[in-house]
């Protein structure tokens, strides 16, 4: 009885995730025998030190092989310089075609339902590399999947229902922005920034909208990383209470200021 209820139930998060219309979340592509689903995600965790990490750029020089090569090779990267925690976690490549969206994290649906281990993906879109990404915007992007990553790794099936959240549109934007927080606060601002200015240059009007909606902007991030090299405590803030705008950024960085000198 108990597997019938989570089967009717993680059926409903599967109908949420497909029927969902905004391309910067969900994906609304028919899933297959073993197809993932797309998801956007955040994990709660304490904030760290906002240095940029060190990564071998040697080794993430645009080498010309495949685009789930050249993406395997800098998320191993990554894994290993920033984000220990996932070093036993199986994580796939694979690559989908969008004319808007360049990177997303998917978990495979078939398996959530019947009860198998999960499996998890970034997923790539090779006209990321052929329009020009930034070399160190795309390590930037992959750890914001990442945190996407780490937070489905985390929770077991019936945690997992808590996704249908995400049809809502100011939910999504929390996760989106809150994945962001993390990513800077492991030290890849900067290079989300150089992710963001070449994004806004190669998505249609409505598709920047969106992005601009549910993502930090380069200015935002900006301001961000100002507020919490004078701050180091605001970014515990923000990742309870995740800022929604520049004015939302701005406003809690000067109450936090004030409040700290009572």
């Amino acid at each position: 009885m108990f597997k019938a209820r989570l089967l009717f139930l993680s059926l409903t998060l599967v109908w949420t995730i497909v029927c969902r219309s905004d391309p910067a979340s969900f994906s609304s592509t028919v899933l297959g025998p073993d197809s993932p689903s797309s998801i956007t995600l955040t994990e709660q965790c304490p904030a760290c030190p906002v240095i940029s990490p060190r990564l071998p750029v040697a080794e993430i020089t645009p080498q010309p092989d495949s685009a789930v090569n050249r993406t395997r090779n800098i998320l191993k990267i990554v894994r290993a310089t920033s984000f220990p925690e996932l070093s036993n976690v199986e994580i796939g490549v694979r690559t989908f075609r969008s004319s808007s969206n360049y990177f997303r994290t998917r978990f495979s649906i078939s398996r959530y339902l019947t009860f198998r281990k999960m499996r998890l993906y970034i997923e790539v879109n090779p006209r990321v590399f052929e329009l020009g990404v930034p070399e160190e915007g795309v390590p930037a992007i992959i750890a914001h999947e990442l945190e996407h990553v780490l937070y489905l790794s985390k929770r077991n099936r019936v945690e997992l229902l808590s996704l249908a959240r995400l049809a809502s549109a100011n939910y999504a934007a929390r996760f989106e922005r809150g994945a962001d927080l993390r990513a800077i606060a492991r030290g890849y601002g900067p290079g989300l920034i150089l992710y963001r200015q070449w994004l806004y240059k190669n998505v249609d009007a409505r598709t920047l909208k969106e992005k601009q909606k549910d993502y930090f902007s380069p200015d935002e991030i900006e301001a961000i990383q100002s507020i919490i090299q004078k701050q180091p405590h605001t970014l515990d803030y923000w990742l309870r209470h995740v800022p929604l705008s520049m004015e939302g950024i701005k406003k809690q960085g000067s109450v936090l200021t004030q409040l700290e000198r009572i």
